[in-house]
């Protein structure tokens, strides 16, 4: 088990606070496929989860009201879902009761999964989360540890050049390299992010045993989204608002992870 941090405890805090609101205001966007990113194409064309996850044991990291998890249980999959807000659980509950949808949902954060076994999933994502998770080495090894050989696992995350720049514009507002915590200090409490370079994204996957095979930034819709406010469109179609990773937990035929494997 680990304890919480101060970080951890104002992130818990502030998702607690800001659940309502944020649900309410983002809630049709989020409903309509598994959402990586603001104004980011749909999985059902980007396929990060592969051609189909019909009866597979997916696990989702931190799935805050929980509509990409209901979404793939609808597709067939068999869902488990965590999260360590409360709030964001009562209504991913909710809303898979409305859709009459089973899925697994249990109140965890993603630096600890020590309630999941070994090796019991095929795939594992998470969707603008883990960043602000502070202990991204344990997590990622944590993941590694309860998906099968050969398992997938991706997510989403501002990209690293994104986050160095002013808001609304284009300008540098702080050292790539400063890995120093973001503070957001915001009316329901305050949001923690952790910058990461894209170096020390892929190291800390490939030291956790993962084969890193794609790096996606997709262009994005031609449409504005609910997160306009910090994502505007302007912005995002002159350098990319998101970075999507895909690895894989090699199986025993493999080669020695650490590098670019198969799609």
């Amino acid at each position: 088990m680990v304890d919480d941090s101060a970080f951890t405890k104002a992130n818990r805090d502030n998702w607690n606070a800001s659940s309502k609101e944020y649900q309410a205001s983002h809630h049709a966007e989020l409903e309509e496929d598994v959402l990586w990113g603001p104004s980011m194409p749909p999985e059902r064309e980007l396929r990060i989860l592969g051609e189909s996850v019909l009866g597979k044991h997916v696990l989702e990291i931190a799935c805050g009201g929980g509509q990409s998890a209901v979404h793939l249980a609808t597709m067939g999959a068999r869902v488990t879902a965590i999260d360590f807000s409360k709030a964001q659980l009562e209504h991913a509950r909710a809303f898979a009761r409305s859709k009459k949808t089973s899925v697994r949902f249990l109140e965890a954060d993603a630096q600890d999964l020590s309630m999941l076994d070994d090796g019991n999933f095929d795939i594992a994502f998470s969707a603008y989360a883990l960043g602000f998770v502070e202990d991204i080495g344990r997590t990622f090894r944590e993941v590694a540890r309860v998906l099968r050989p050969g398992g997938l696992f991706a997510f989403s995350w501002t990209s690293p050049l994104f986050a160095i720049t002013e808001d609304r514009g284009l300008l540098v507002k702080r050292s790539y390299f400063d890995r120093s915590p973001i503070v957001f200090e915001e009316k329901d409490g305050t949001e923690i992010d952790f910058h990461r370079t894209y170096g020390d994204w892929h190291r800390a996957l490939t030291d956790a045993g993962f084969v890193v095979t794609d790096i996606l930034e997709p262009e994005p819709l031609p449409r504005e989204n609910t997160y306009a406010d910090v994502f505007p469109l302007s912005k995002i179609r002159m350098i990319p608002g998101t970075t999507i990773w895909r690895a894989r937990k090699p199986a025993p035929q493999d080669a020695s992870p650490g590098g670019h494997g198969s799609r």
